[in-house]
């Protein structure tokens, strides 16, 4: 088993970005000579970071009701990151036209190619760097159950999260966990859905802009899974694939600029997961 980790740096121009129908060009030159002021409104340019990581050759997990105690749920963590930044000669105020709800939505499609065991979302996250202007961090309020050996760091973050002591690859938990609501506002929250062109599940993370002021353009998540099915009649693969979203039209909450769209198919930022047998530990 291994951990795969794949990334990506490229600049766009979005025209008609206000708008439910924006234009999307990547610039795979760089960007054009700086615009005029007048074109602000109405185009912009950014650079988008994306990377993706986690385990390639996941075990699947027997589903079955069972009363034996050494049966468990092996769960796999994969972790996304993706940043915004405007550019030289195309400076901008982009973080202040965002609409306050909704801003983001950072889409993780699970997509298989050929028959492949099934991918089960279990659980998801974000995660920020503490402390920050009003939110108390998870190391704050786990501080008393934190081990005092490293021995146990191993258990971090099991108070809140069982599961981790499943994770069967080198990522731990190295963030905070950003709540999902503080006091009475929501930061983000999540949903599935079934994508209607790829024709698979996705697990989307829709975030608010409050995240982006108050953590800053480069965030992070983590999408926890398991894996089902029998490798044997089922030897397909999992695409798992990031796909980040920005909006700024006002009057419909689904127009969405999508970059990645324009992107070949092999250059999308993706893992390819192969699921294979747990395998018995050795006597």
């Amino acid at each position: 088993m291994s951990v795969q980790i794949r990334r990506r740096v490229f600049d766009f121009l979005a025209q008609g970005y206000r708008t439910n129908t924006p234009q999307v060009e990547l610039l795979p030159d760089g960007p054009p000579s700086p615009a005029s002021q007048a074109q602000l409104g109405t185009e912009c340019v950014m650079r988008w970071y994306l990377s993706i990581q986690g385990e390639d050759s996941p075990a699947v997990s027997q589903m079955v009701c069972s009363q034996d105690a050494t049966m468990k749920q092996l769960i796999y963590r994969y972790d996304w990151a993706f940043g915004i930044t405007p550019i030289e000669g195309f400076y901008w105020n982009w973080q202040k036209e965002l609409p306050e709800e909704g801003a983001l939505a950072l889409h993780v499609v699970l997509e298989p190619v050929g028959e492949a065991p099934e991918a089960i979302p279990i659980s998801a996250t974000v995660s920020a760097l503490h402390p920050s202007r009003n939110t108390k961090g998870f190391w704050e309020l786990a501080w008393p159950k934190i081990p005092k050996t490293a021995g146990d760091m191993t258990k971090i973050g099991e108070p809140a999260m069982p599961f981790l002591k499943y994770l069967s690859s080198g990522l731990t938990l190295t963030s905070n966990i950003l709540e999902s609501q503080v006091e009475n506002e929501k930061n983000w929250f999540l949903y599935q859905f079934l994508d209607e062109n790829l024709r698979c599940p996705t697990v989307e993370w829709r975030i608010n802009k409050k995240v982006l002021v108050e953590y800053g353009p480069l965030l992070r998540g983590s999408l926890f899974l398991a894996f089902s099915g029998s490798t044997k009649s089922n030897p397909g693969s999992v695409r798992v694939l990031l796909r980040p979203q920005i909006r700024y039209c006002v009057e419909d909450d689904i127009s969405f600029i999508v970059p990645t769209d324009t992107l070949p198919d092999d250059q999308q930022i993706y893992i390819e997961v192969k699921p294979v047998d747990e395998v018995a530990p050795s006597t």
